[in-house]
C-alpha cells in the first residue's frame, strides 16, 4: 500500500484525490490546499483525509509515501523539488515546468 499526498484541489485535484482514492494499492492520507472553502467541501466528501493549507505538513507527514502536485505549474518545480528532498515518491501533472531554461 502507497500513502498518498495531494498538493491542490483547482481543477484537477478533486479528480486525482476520487481516482486514487478508489486505486487498488493507494490510500489518500492527506491533502493540501490554500483555500478552506475547497478543503471544507471535499472534507465532508473523505473524512479518513486529513485536509490542511500547509504544503510543508503535508511533505514532511511520514506516513505520506508519495506527493501528487496539481498546482499552478510555477510551483511544480519547487513543490517536487521539496517533496524529492523529504525522500517521497512524486508526480507531478503536466506540465512540469513553463520554461526549459534554468
Amino acid at each position: 500500500m502507497i500513502n498518498i499526498g495531494i498538493v491542490g484541489l483547482g481543477y484537477w485535484g478533486p479528480n486525482l484525490l476520487r481516482n486514487f482514492s478508489v486505486t487498488d494499492n493507494a490510500k489518500v492520507v492527506s491533502v493540501a490546499d490554500l483555500r478552506d472553502d475547497r478543503l471544507k467541501k471535499l472534507s465532508s466528501l473523505y473524512p479518513s483525509v486529513r485536509f490542511t493549507t500547509n504544503t510543508d505538513d503535508l511533505i514532511n507527514d511520514p506516513l505520506v509515501d508519495a506527493v501528487v502536485i496539481a498546482t499552478p505549474v510555477m510551483l511544480h518545480f519547487p513543490l517536487a523539488l521539496k517533496a524529492l528532498q523529504a525522500g517521497k515518491h512524486v508526480l507531478v501533472e503536466k506540465p512540469l515546468a513553463s520554461t526549459v531554461g534554468g
